[in-house]
């Protein structure tokens, strides 16, 4: 691939980088002495930490590079596809699951999405399930990823005679070797590294060469390619699917989750993950915003087919020397951010929901810390087997994601939030989404996840109401028995006013630009700050 011109100071940085990262690992390491702070980070991160792990996690180097291919060829109308999943994480904080989740783990020690099955209905079945499936959708988005780090370090070191495969080698293990000794206390420290070492390149250095050293000022970019293809915002019914897509994946996904559960406390958890959420929602304007410099930029055919690497033509025409390191070290850390996160959280699963229940009651901690750190080596070893191995495994794992959502979004909902609902209705639940979304994927029929959830919900909610009597109906856990409270009247007020500014400032952004829309969108993102300080203030002092 000749568009992307390395030089041997890139080189060198990209090698600082992984020392940076394998050090800062081995530090946070020495930190987690028993299980709880290997899968838990002793429940302790802060605001910072939260922002950091939250934005890191979501954003892998597949929306840096897909997006930015997206809008490449097809202009600013990738915008809305490529912020469904945010806003769906938004919609996660927005309904009270960041906050009453955090509160219903302080009371009755929730570690995972299964432990809330077992809590509310003492089912070790849907306890059992939950931790597989939350492990398979880890494993799904990881992946991908993992393919793309060995695409990219190949692609760096390859004139050295280094394969694929070993680039593929050489970059799981830099994460096995922090997830593996610190778990969760190693992944959230190198998550706010990897934040620090990408947020500004991306959203300055990066912006401010293209602006300055490639021209992409608004009316050159305006003038250069055509409006109808480049600047369109009009709306289809596939933006409704993407949208509700991204809803429902979102608001059960098992990282949002567990980040919840290891936050500080209740603000820590909502204003963290708020944080986080905007800086994805902020990242795609900009990254529709190199999708368009490239188009202006780079000719076609200096990337022949391969759409996807653009934007490694545009940084290695742009950057200078040791800059384009920087930038490589950037989409590194977006990529293994992702990976290191969804490893730890299968090892969550795999644990917590499906091995511990069979272990001995009076296990030490010290071996469960070990058991934990062999299940997080195996589920690493495996997955670079099966990438490596099996042929198409990234399209199969990438079938988890629709799956997972079909299967587990109406049960778990009903479970925090539904009165009414039973082991019996989630367990048809899941098994009737699950296996309609396998369906709706083998005919081929738009958007499976909504077919799965569709036919999950009627099930759910007829098993439940067939079977619900007084003798099994068992109340909602703690922190989602509340009713009318004015801190999630406050919390939805400020999360859709945060929500709305993020993605107007991202559009006024991905247009390049529209100064009204970002203008209206940092009012937005005051006013979700200044609300939700205000919300926990009074709730703080009401408590």
């Amino acid at each position: 691939m000749d568009y992307l011109v390395v030089k041997n100071l890139d080189v060198a940085v990209i090698v600082l980088y992984f020392a940076a990262v394998i050090g800062n690992g081995l530090y946070w390491s020495s930190k987690a002495r028993h299980s709880g702070d290997f899968l838990l980070g002793g429940k302790s991160f802060g605001i910072f930490s939260t922002l950091c792990t939250q934005g890191a996690t979501m954003k892998g180097s597949g929306a840096l590079m897909g997006y930015s291919a997206g809008a490449y060829v097809n202009g600013a109308g990738v915008l809305i596809p490529s912020q469904c999943y945010s806003l769906g994480a938004w919609g996660a904080i927005l309904s009270g699951i960041a906050r009453k989740l955090k509160k219903c783990s302080n009371i009755i020690d929730i570690r995972s999405s299964g432990d809330l099955f077992l809590k509310r209905f003492d089912s070790p079945i849907l306890k059992k399930l939950s931790g597989i499936g939350g492990a398979w959708l880890a494993l799904s988005i990881m992946s991908g990823n993992m393919a793309a780090v060995g695409l990219l370090i190949h692609l760096l070191f390859n004139k050295y005679g280094l394969t694929f495969e070993m680039s593929l080698i050489i970059g799981m293990t830099i994460t096995i070797i922090y997830t593996t000794l610190g778990g969760l206390m190693a992944v959230v420290h190198n998550d706010v590294l990897q934040w620090l070492i990408m947020t500004p390149l991306i959203f300055i250095v990066v912006p401010v060469m293209l602006v300055v050293y490639g021209g992409a000022t608004p009316a050159a970019i305006h003038k250069t390619l055509d409006s109808a293809q480049y600047f369109s915002l009009r709306p289809n019914i596939w933006w409704l699917g993407y949208l509700l897509s991204g809803v429902l994946a979102a608001c059960c996904d098992v990282n949002h989750l567990t980040r919840f559960i290891t936050a500080k406390n209740e603000k820590t958890a909502v204003k963290g993950s708020l944080l986080g959420f905007t800086f994805c929602t902020l990242l795609a304007g900009l990254v529709i915003f190199f999708g368009l410099t490239a188009a202006m930029l780079i000719d076609p055919a200096v990337v022949g087919d391969n759409k996807d690497g653009v934007i490694l033509a545009l940084v290695s025409r742009i950057l200078p020397p040791g800059l384009v390191g920087l930038f490589l070290a950037a989409t590194l850390a977006m990529t293994i951010s992702t990976i290191d996160s969804n490893l730890n959280t299968s090892v969550l699963c795999i644990t917590v929901d499906v091995i511990e229940p069979s272990l001995p009651e009076d296990i030490s901690e010290k071996a469960k810390l070990f058991y934990c750190r062999i299940v997080n080596f195996v589920i690493a070893a495996l997955s670079i087997f099966f990438v490596l191995k099996v042929k198409g495994i990234v399209a199969i794992m990438g079938m988890g994601f629709n799956v997972y959502s079909s299967a587990f979004f109406v049960p778990l909902m009903s479970c925090m939030f539904w009165g009414k609902a039973n082991e019996k209705g989630c367990l048809a639940g899941i098994l009737t989404g699950g296996a309609m979304a396998i369906v709706a994927i083998n005919m081929k029929l738009p958007l499976p996840v909504v077919w799965g959830v569709a036919v999950s919900l009627v099930c759910t909610v007829i098993v439940s109401l067939l079977t619900c009597n007084e003798k099994n109906r068992r109340g909602l856990l703690p922190g989602f028995d509340e009713r009318g409270k004015k801190i999630d009247r406050q919390i939805f007020i400020a999360c859709t006013l945060g929500a709305c500014g993020s993605l107007i400032f991202s559009i006024g952004v991905g247009l390049w630009i529209n100064w009204i829309c970002i203008v209206a969108g940092v009012v937005g993102m005051i006013a979700c700050i200044h609300t939700l300080d205000a919300a926990f203030k009074d709730y703080q002092a009401e408590a």
